[in-house]
């Protein structure tokens, strides 16, 4: 087949894609300030002009290639924890189900939490927009559901009423700390380490917010 008589939108999209993996991964490896359209352009295997097509800037294309990774990641995080919650009605194993929906989204993606841990280095290269796009979409998200999830509870009478915000991010530190950490660390915990991990949070998280009598 000729390249008249190929489909004339197929190598945008696949270029496009390409683009945005490849800064995705050069982004989370070197920086932003470090890293350059040309270094992105070898890495995805096209011409610096065909990048600069579809992103006249790289302030644009790390935009971008943030704001749909954080999607992804949110919209894994949500699949995690309703297909964990499927056909489970014990309160602690609710909770469980949500605990290691949190670890695993954190471990599934270190593409993103790699770009998460350049944003937290390099914060005063970013305008404030960028990063209120990037907790929209992501962070902001995850949040959202597992204060969903603990209200549930609370309506249900298992867990204190408290401010909802606070008990998800504190539900959140005690399940996943301890993975971060490791991971910072350089080591994947085992799925072993993961459950008592996670056990442990639930079981320090439901002793504070245990209802009074």
């Amino acid at each position: 087949m000729s390249e008249m008589s190929q489909p004339p939108t197929r190598g945008r999209p696949a270029k496009r894609d390409a683009v945005i993996q490849a800064a995705r991964a050069v982004f989370g490896r070197d920086g932003y300030a470090r890293t350059t359209t040309d270094a992105i352009a070898r890495e995805a295997g096209v011409s610096t002009r065909t990048l600069y097509k579809h992103f006249p800037s790289k302030e644009e294309l790390f935009s971008t290639v943030l704001a749909l990774s954080a999607t992804r990641v949110a919209d894994a995080f949500t699949s995690y924890v309703e297909d964990g919650l499927r056909g489970v009605t014990d309160p602690d194993e609710q909770l469980l189900a949500i605990g290691h929906a949190l670890v695993a989204h954190g471990l599934d993606f270190p593409d993103h939490f790699a770009l998460v841990q350049q944003i937290n280095a390099e914060r005063r290269h970013f305008p404030p927009a960028m990063l209120d796009a990037w907790r929209q979409a992501g962070p902001l998200r995850v949040r959202a559901e597992v204060i969903r999830r603990l209200g549930a509870l609370v309506e249900r009478g298992v867990l204190r009423s408290g401010d909802p915000e606070r008990m998800a991010l504190q539900f959140a530190a005690l399940t996943t700390f301890e993975s971060t950490t490791a991971i910072r660390e350089g080591r994947t915990p085992t799925p072993d380490e993961i459950t008592t991990m996670v056990a442990e949070g639930v079981r320090t998280f439901l002793y504070g917010y245990h209802p009074t009598s």
